[in-house]
């Protein structure tokens, strides 16, 4: 690696932390870049060689997160929802519990959320059409929305109490309440 890239990756890396540890505290459309270039100890000018706006590295650090564990994603698909891939996947939100924490908390962006369940989305769509065929797609997006939105928000509790339940045991809870939503669904 030569010295150039090397200063790159370490500016990034200071404003990702910086980014960060701003967002544990005041949501991402209030930082500005004069506030987060402080933050990091660079300066303006050297943010915008790589970024336009504080939402460009935020993205950034999202996308990242994505891509670095897409492949418990995939694998989780692959072996037919299999629980012990679904508690892997847990494994890695707690490993990256304080970043999760932050992406997923009320100053994260929405958008990261967003992409989250659009990632997820067709997949357990197309699997519980599978278990309950007379269910037509507007009602399994419908359960969809209130299953993911409801399981993140029991993710976030999860996380800041200390992981009573291990990751399996989320998973199993997670996947039966899911259950039990589409069960219930039948009824209206």
């Amino acid at each position: 690696m030569n010295n150039r890239d090397a200063r790159v990756r370490v500016t990034k890396e200071l404003l990702h932390r910086a980014l960060l540890r701003m967002l544990q505290d005041q949501p991402i459309g209030t930082i500005s870049v004069k506030a987060l270039c402080e933050e990091a100890g660079i300066n303006r000018g050297t943010f915008y060689l790589h970024y336009g706006q504080p939402q460009d590295v935020l993205k950034e650090i999202e996308d990242s997160f994505i891509a670095e564990n897409m492949a418990s994603f995939n694998r989780f698909w692959d072996d037919g929802r299999e629980i012990n891939y679904l508690a892997k996947i847990y494994t890695c939100v707690l490993q990256n519990k304080d970043l999760c924490r932050i992406l997923m908390g009320d100053n994260g962006d929405a958008r990261f959320m967003n992409n989250m369940r659009e990632l997820v989305r067709d997949g357990i769509v197309a699997e519980w059409q599978k278990e309950f065929p007379s269910y037509d797609r507007e009602r399994l997006e419908f359960i969809f929305d209130y299953v993911f939105l409801g399981s993140m928000r029991l993710m976030l509790n999860w996380m800041d109490n200390d992981q009573d339940l291990s990751p399996s045991q989320f998973a199993r809870r997670l996947e039966r309440l899911g259950h039990y939503s589409l069960v219930a669904a039948g009824e209206f």
